[in-house]
């Protein structure tokens, strides 16, 4: 059966799991807990489904059938995420496409995957019905001049997890669980899934003669896959084994990284360091302790892996670099520790010190500086919203009075609240939340649960009920 077929069959079941029981049916929630949950499906379906696991794990709501329920119900919802998985970014913090991409398990494989692991202990077969629903990760071919390289490794994580807990004793018997490894093996399209599928046959419990059959299927595979410097230098983060795998395996692993290694690169590679790459090295670390003498698998050398070209690299978007945003992060600094030249931990300012009227100077001069800071000053509205949050954010774990910290935390949280529909990306406006909703502060606690902006004050009031 064709992995598109597969799927498409499993869909009824979904459906059937979070509709098998009627409103009605569910026993009654205390009216604050069903608000949440009625909070929580009308917002973005990642912000929704994310909140829906959230609750399904709250130790308020303990029936089983509604846990059930908000499971299966985030697992749909999860499909519409913004992001359909993570992302690997630029490495630079404080840049664009390091905010955009941020792990913020907001990404639809990152909230269906675990939807699943939620329902492996309630119901492990429906856990594995799920799980097959979900497509393996569609990889685009990306540039050198493009970045975002796509993580897919939580979808093999939970294949292992579904392969460990997701089959009866009779069905084993069957060899069911090792039919479910074969087409996921099978599906592999690119560099992206290579050395994630992988980790998930290093980590399977199964027999040595199970082990070698599958990494047998998994040669046959991977003599198909060809990938963009950009895909494979993201997921070339080197190959383990439990067992030595096949001759045939590592034959067919050390030509697919000398065709890759041997073709184009990103300039901003980092797989490249040395005379042999790192992921060469682990190769022909591996051939050799099957094959001490290299009678059978020849180690992979420098000419093999030269690359033909650079191809170039994306344009990163470091932030911090306009004349107003070094201003800001100048005055930033100097709120912090006066610019002093004292050692280690003695240069920066004491509570006594950030009380000081020269100390507030400073302060109100750097919100004046924030508040007057313009979009047009930057490459991008979500560049400066970036920055003009990060700076309130940082300003307000600096004021050492309410009055102060009131100040800048109300311009925080309008910010916030003003720009959730300008932002594009959802992720990007999570990441610059600062996981202040889950708090222990009380103080910020009760102004964002009080928040204009829903995600905001649902966020704060799952958090509250489930600590």
């Amino acid at each position: 059966m064709s992995a598109s077929s597969r799927y498409a069959t499993r869909l009824p079941i979904a459906v059937l799991g979070i509709f098998s029981l009627s409103a009605e049916e569910l026993p009654k929630l205390p009216p604050p807990i069903m608000a949440l949950i009625d909070g929580a499906r009308g917002l973005a379906p990642e912000f929704s489904a994310d909140l829906l696991l959230r609750l399904a794990d709250a130790p308020a709501i303990d029936d089983v059938r509604w846990k059930l329920r908000l499971i299966d119900e985030s697992f749909l919802t999860a499909a519409h995420a913004q992001l359909p998985y993570p992302k690997y970014g630029d490495p630079t913090t404080d840049s664009r496409y390091s905010r955009l991409y941020w792990r913020n398990f907001l990404e639809a494989l990152s909230l269906q995957t675990q939807a699943v692991e939620a329902m492996l202990p309630l119901n492990s077969q429906h856990a594995r019905e799920m799980f097959d629903e979900i497509p393996p990760p569609d990889v685009p071919a990306l540039t050198c001049q493009e970045t975002g390289a796509p993580d897919p490794r939580a979808y093999y994580e939970t294949a292992k997890d579904i392969f460990g807990r997701g089959f009866t004793p009779e069905q084993r018997k069957k060899s069911r669980d090792i039919e479910f490894l074969e087409p996921i093996i099978a599906d592999m399209r690119s560099p992206s899934h290579v050395s994630a599928a992988n980790e998930m046959l290093m980590k399977v419990s199964v027999t040595p003669e199970q082990r070698r059959d599958l990494y047998e299927r998994f040669a046959g595979t991977l003599d198909h896959i060809n990938g963009t410097p950009r895909l494979f230098q993201a997921a070339s983060g080197g190959f383990g084994f439990r067992d030595p795998p096949p001759d045939a395996f590592l034959s067919s692993l050390r030509t697919y990284v000398v065709r890759h290694l041997s073709g184009p690169h990103c300039s901003d590679n980092r797989i490249r360091g040395g005379n042999l790459p790192f992921v060469a090295g682990a190769i022909n670390h591996l051939m050799a302790v099957r094959d001490p003498k290299a009678e059978r698998l020849k180690p992979i050398t420098e000419d093999e892996v030269k690359s033909s070209k650079d191809d170039g690299t994306f344009e990163r978007h470091i932030w911090w670099q306009s004349k107003r945003s070094k201003q800001v992060l100048d005055a930033l600094k100097w709120l912090n520790h006066g610019n002093r030249d004292l050692p280690d931990s003695k240069r920066f300012f004491t509570l006594e010190e950030r009380l000081s009227p020269d100390w507030n100077a400073h302060f109100l001069d750097t919100l004046k500086l924030i508040e007057g800071w313009a979009p047009e000053e930057e490459d991008s509205p979500a560049d400066w919203f970036g920055m003009v949050s990060e700076a309130y954010s940082l300003l307000t774990e600096k004021a050492p009075r309410d009055q102060e910290r009131t100040g800048a935390m109300s311009r925080y949280l309008n910010l916030m609240e003003t720009h959730y529909a300008d932002v594009e990306s959802h992720n990007l406006w999570f990441t610059q939340l600062k996981g202040y909703w889950r708090s222990s502060d009380t103080w910020i606690t009760e102004r964002f649960a009080e928040s204009k902006n829903s995600v905001i004050a649902v966020y704060t009031k799952v958090a509250r009920l489930n600590r």
